[in-house]
């Protein structure tokens, strides 16, 4: 037997046979989640000049190691008689220095199907880039993705977040993208150097599969905010230099002030470069929510003009600074300094360019006069006073949108002295002089923040952001392999590639016969599959905490989605669990629309829907369905749309043909108003593990073992996909164990199956009813959110209710109820009430009664306020006899056709007014009470004057005449 180990493609002299132990494997079949690489058992390599060489002598301690690291996996190759025996990756995991000096290296060789797992480590799904898919948050976009098959490695499905309640109107804001699981896959495959060969993960189902938006905050990164701040001090005028020379302004209200644009001349940060230090202005690069504030310090220089004698300055600089959005000004801070001390003959006078409070030099503001400036009557509560702040905060900005900061000043005489035009300093003999005022910038500072509230119309999103956090990569192909029963083998033609199949299509028809390789001589045993030591096997998500989620658990005590199967024994109890990271995402309905879509949400302690932080989710992408229901894709304008853009862990939520669960869920959270529901059993369960636990679980199925003689040949050959004949029967391979090439009769262990039948998918029609569906209770339908509590009867994740005995029908949205007894029919949308016993007829929106009781309303648009009808309808023209209706607020009256008479009611609400005016005065019109109130103590009251209005006034007694 001739043996030969590669490292690094260098081949290593060998003094004495490997006899490595070697391990290939498939899966457990205990254990039907967990995948098996193979692998050696501990081998010992003498040291050689080579093998030391490799290794970089790394035995003495004095020698630091260069490119060699034990952490990290070295290339090997094991070969015998010329035939490879194990392709893959040698980790060092001891040194052994003997009495002699001789060096023993300890080691374990693992499988390439091993590494890829390995290779993958601790990297988390965020490590992936995948900016190659950002793009422009818009509404075109977004219907751009909406595709079948999808057009795009990206998606905008349709989910409930939370973030609205008018399910007839979506924004841009209310969709988020999903990144496609193939997407993450490859990306993957392709980081680690991998390929893979699969007919599955290249099919058009595994490409529907998409990992939705989970985050709470859809919000701006850290890069995308650093690329749109900035900050720059340096103050200086557009001038090029600090000082700014202001005349007299005169009149003072008829001129333009003095204006200048402050520009901060030195970066501190831009890395968008989205400030220009040279002009000032600030130019937005993504549209958003943004802060902006500027600080900067000036004083100014009084010069009298001509005066060679003491003066005092009996003027003022008043104006204001002003942040601009364009040119509109989004925050301004008035400016009035002055100065108290005496200026010397022939000189100027300067405020403290270093002043500490107080200082009545720098006012507590300013305002204009024809021709003076009115000054405050203290100093500026500031310290220090002549720090001037500017702050524009979370105001709107549009990308080319420009911010910028100007001064504008005034010069002019201080009213209340005697000061005027042309004399705005006094010298000691009296005499009056002109001058100027300078406005000195002594320093300033200019940055914004952004608002991360999250992405608005027209940002480029960065899909880094849109990937779960915390999830490792080995564990999102693991969960995958878990899903779909998948079987993972290296290529032995290509060590970067691995075949991947579900289990039932791994297996393909090729035959080996080992009859001449089994050892008679040995014994073959033939394991009963009650050897399995688990009772039960249960398939299912990971437990979240959103509304539908914690609703299910609470009420099933189960995870939505999962599947339990049991088998016949009486010597086991275990339940053996495979569970994936993804966590389930029921689907719901509302009976306003026939759409049936994912909720992602949680509730406040007023039943609110709110965005929720979720776990990691999985969907398929549907496509576009029809919907009976019109709804509009809005931005800035509408577009009305007859289909929706449908994912759910359904194929199609009334006629599935393929579920994404492992098995039916007890109830779902719609029904059959709209649609007739077709329940099909194609979930993950019967399409992926139903036949292989029927067949490892059958009485007539068994584990055997035995001993075979196998060459190196047989190792090369090696294929857990082909079947094996020997002892007059067929088996699948599933572990070769310590296979040693200087004692090649070996371990191996087999299954012999009992074909199970092919799984078949069975529908029935759903009626809501307890029915089965091969032999399977079907869901039931329900609301998820129907709340019957302190009598009132209501969905409380579309209605919010304080009261009692309140009605609000299933259909009806955006409800908000303060009260008793009132009712909301079928329909009814963006409804106010706080009042009692009022009435909302179906299918009307946007009524609010405030204060009001005892109403019934039939008008889309209707608001009551204590009572009274305001707007539209307030107002009404009659023309004949009427009683007085305490929702109308003015009642016109013509009297062509005769006299009219407006009955007023006994004991109406106090305080209740009423306007009646006479427009056509062909007659009268009479106020007359219908009990035994007065009108300013008379029976009735009398309109004869044309255009006549009388405003009567309940007082809780009687009318009086206001």
């Amino acid at each position: 037997m001739k043996e030969e180990l590669y490292i690094n493609n260098e081949r290593i002299e060998l003094l004495e046979s490997l006899r490595p132990n070697l391990t290939f494997n498939i899966a457990d079949i205990a254990k039907p989640d967990t995948r098996k690489s193979d692998f050696s058992k501990t081998i010992k390599l003498p040291g050689s000049k080579k093998l030391n060489k490799q290794f970089e002598h790394i035995f003495e301690v004095n020698i630091d190691l260069q490119t060699f690291n034990p952490n990290l996996k070295t290339d090997v190759l094991y070969l015998v008689d010329g035939e490879t025996s194990l392709d893959g990756y040698l980790q060092l995991k001891q040194i052994d220095i003997l009495d002699n000096d001789d060096v023993i290296y300890q080691c374990t060789i693992i499988g390439r199907v091993g590494d890829f797992i390995k290779e993958l480590g601790d990297s988390e799904l965020t490590d992936l880039d995948l900016s190659a898919l950002n793009h422009t948050y818009n509404k075109a976009t977004q219907a751009a993705t909406w595709g079948t098959p999808l057009p795009l490695d990206y998606v905008y499905p349709m989910i409930d977040y939370g973030t609205h309640y008018d399910w007839s109107d979506w924004t841009i804001q209310d969709f988020f993208p999903a990144i496609t699981a193939y997407k993450y896959l490859d990306t993957m495959f392709n980081d680690a150097g991998y390929t893979w060969t699969s007919d599955f993960l290249d099919s058009a189902f595994f490409k529907t599969l998409i990992i939705p938006c989970s985050t709470r905050d859809f919000a701006l990164s850290k890069t995308d905010i650093e690329d749109r701040i900035f900050e720059a001090n340096t103050a200086e005028w557009d001038n090029g230099t600090t000082n700014l020379l202001v005349d007299e302004t005169t009149p003072l209200l008829y001129l333009d002030p003095k204006e200048e644009k402050i520009i901060l001349t030195n970066e501190v940060a831009d890395v968008g470069g989205v400030y220009n230090d040279t002009t000032g202005v600030f130019t937005a690069t993504e549209s958003g929510y943004y802060n902006f504030n500027i600080q900067v310090e000036i004083n100014v220089e009084f010069a009298p003009t001509g005066a060679s004698e003491t003066t005092t300055a009996y003027c003022a600089l008043g104006g204001f600074l002003e942040l601009r959005k364009n040119s509109s000004a989004i925050d301004t801070n008035s400016i009035g300094i002055t100065l108290g001390a005496t200026i010397g003959s022939g000189s100027t006078g300067t405020t403290a360019a270093s002043p500490t409070y107080p200082d009545t030099d720098y006012r507590d503001g300013m305002s204009l006069a024809p021709d003076k400036i009115l000054l405050g009557a203290g100093g500026r509560y500031y310290s220090p006073p002549n720090k001037y702040f500017l702050q524009a905060t979370n105001v709107y900005i549009a990308a080319t949108d420009t911010v910028t900061v100007y001064g504008n000043f005034y010069f002019a005489p201080i009213f209340g002295t005697s000061a005027t035009t042309g004399n705005l300093f006094q010298g000691v003999s009296t005499s009056w002089y002109d001058g100027t005022a300078t406005v000195k910038l002594i320093s300033g500072k200019f940055f914004n923040q952004v608002v991360n509230s999250g992405y608005v119309e027209g940002n480029t999103i960065s899909m880094n952001n849109t990937i779960p956090k915390k999830i490792k990569q080995k564990d999102f192909f693991m969960s995958l392999v878990k899903m779909f029963n998948l079987y993972v083998q290296s290529d032995t033609q290509n060590d970067k590639n691995v075949f991947i199949e579900p289990r039932d299509d791994f297996y393909d028809t090729t035959i080996k016969d080992w009859s001449q390789k089994l050892d008679v001589s040995k014994q073959l045993e033939y394991l009963p599959m009650g050897a399995l030591d688990s009772k039960d096997y249960l398939f299912t998500y990971k437990a979240d905490k959103d509304y539908y989620n914690d609703l299910y658990t609470k009420t099933w005590d189960e995870i939505y989605g999962q599947e339990k199967e049991g088998i016949t024994n009486d010597f086991v109890k275990n339940t053996y669990k495979t569970e994936i990271i993804f966590s389930p995402t029921p689907s719901k309905g509302i009976l306003a629309n026939d759409r049936i879509i994912p909720s992602i949400i949680k509730t406040d302690e007023d039943g609110k829907a709110q965005r929720t932080e979720s776990n990691i989710r999985i969907l398929q992408w549907g496509g576009m369905l029809d919907t009976a229901q019109i709804w509009e894709h809005k931005d800035s304008s509408a577009t009305s749309k007859k289909k929706y853009p449908y994912a759910g862990h359904y194929d199609e939520p009334y006629t599935p043909t393929v579920d994404i669960n492992f098995g039916l869920t007890q109830e779902i959270y719609w029904d059959n108003t709209y649609e007739t529901i077709t329940w099909n059993n194609n979930n993950l369960y019967n399409k992926y593990y139903k036949k292989f636990i029927e067949e490892i679980t059958d009485v007539n199925s068994k584990v055997v073992k035995g001993w075979f003689y196998l060459r190196p040949g047989d190792i090369r050959s090696l294929s857990f996909r082909s079947q094996y004949y020997f002892d007059g029967a067929y088996f699948r391979l599933n572990k070769i164990e310590n296979y040693n090439p200087d004692s090649p009769v070996t371990k191996c262990e087999f299954l012999k199956i009992k074909d199970a039948d092919v799984f078949t998918p069975t529908t029935a029609t759903a009626t809501g009813a307890i029915q089965d569906i091969a032999g399977k209770p079907e869901p039931k339908f329900s609301s998820g959110s129907d709340v019957l509590k302190a009598g009132n009867s209501y969905a409380s994740l579309e209605q919010k209710v304080m009261g009692e005995n309140n009605y609000i029908n299933r259909t009806a949205t955006g409800i908000n109820i303060t009260g008793n007894s009132n009712k909301v029919f079928s329909g009814a949308n963006n409804i106010i009430i706080q009042g009692d016993s009022n009435t909302v007829q179906s299918g009307l929106s946007d009524v609010t009664l405030i204060n009001t009781n005892s109403v019934t309303v039939i008008s889309d648009g209707v608001t009551y306020l204590n009572g009274e009808l305001i707007g539209e309808g307030s107002v009404i023209s009659i023309t004949s006899s009427t009683a007085a209706d305490e929702s109308i607020k003015t009642y016109e009256v013509d009297t062509t056709s005769g006299n009219v008479i407006l009955g007023l009611p006994t004991g109406p609400t106090v305080g209740k007014i009423w306007n009646v005016k006479l427009i056509e005065a062909s007659n009268y019109c009479q106020l007359r009470t219908a009990g035994s109130e007065t009108i300013d103590g008379a029976a009735t009251k009398n309109i004869t004057i044309l255009n006549t209005t009388v405003t009567v006034q309940y007082d809780g007694n009687n009318y009086i005449i206001l």
